[in-house]
């Protein structure tokens, strides 16, 4: 099935906003990932999984940075690549879709990433920064949330979890706990999304911990073509 779904290109990208929540404009678009077939109903990470029993998961990302570049030219584009894809190095090719992106390129890595892949994501990152592409640590704060990694790959912007926002409101504990996240992922250089917003008290919440940018369902849904912002702020 897999290996239909990459000679077919039986795969569909949907765009979600990120939100600049100081001029309230749209910064980039997150490309997603959206199986057209019946057979991985179970979405993406079905999707994925299969490709990573049969190697095929670089094959598998090349194709949809290619398609992700294809449909948004206009914006920088947040694009993620699966863990098992670092030990194929296609993203690493000079002729790569992310470096034909007439904007930035931001690489999403999930925070739950296995240490053992720590050091080939460093590698890999010197040898595509430079070239117009940054890193971004996504997940932050889905389980076990290792600080650490922070530090260690120097990303360009960190994302937190939609656990962390579920229900943030200004003043709570919660609140606390992502504002003190936020200060010290700036204290790094690193600027912050705050995922999953789905309510006005959860998006003032966000700006008022500091958070630079902001993505979710009150901003505005997945989408092709790239949507644009509906939420009010």
């Amino acid at each position: 099935m897999i290996h239909r779904v990459i000679e077919q290109r039986q795969v569909a990208i949907h765009y979600q906003p990120l939100v600049d929540l100081k001029t309230q404009k749209i910064f980039a678009y997150e490309a997603l990932a959206r199986p057209q077939k019946t057979d991985f109903e179970g979405g993406p990470m079905q999707m994925f999984a299969a490709a990573v029993a049969e190697n095929l998961t670089g094959e598998l990302g090349r194709l949809l940075r290619q398609i992700s570049v294809d449909g948004c030219q206009t914006h920088p584009l947040f694009i993620n690549i699966h863990p098992a894809e670092l030990n194929e190095r296609y993203v690493v090719q000079p002729d790569d879709p992310v470096f034909k992106h007439s904007d930035d390129v931001y690489l999403e890595i999930t925070e739950a990433v296995p240490l053992t892949h720590f050091r080939l994501c460093q590698n890999m990152l010197a040898e595509v920064r430079g070239r117009g592409v940054h890193l971004v640590v996504d997940d932050l704060g889905a389980g076990y949330s290792n600080l650490k990694y922070i530090a260690d790959l120097n990303p360009r912007i960190v994302k937190l979890d939609r656990d962390l926002i579920a229900g943030l409101s200004q003043g709570s504990r919660l609140y606390k706990l992502v504002a003190a996240i936020v200060r010290l992922c700036n204290e790094l250089d690193a600027r912050v999304v705050a995922e999953g917003i789905e309510t006005k008290t959860e998006l003032d919440a966000v700006i008022a911990a500091g958070a630079r940018y902001g993505q979710g369902y009150y901003l505005a849904r997945p989408a092709f073509p790239p949507p644009e912002l509906v939420g009010t702020f």
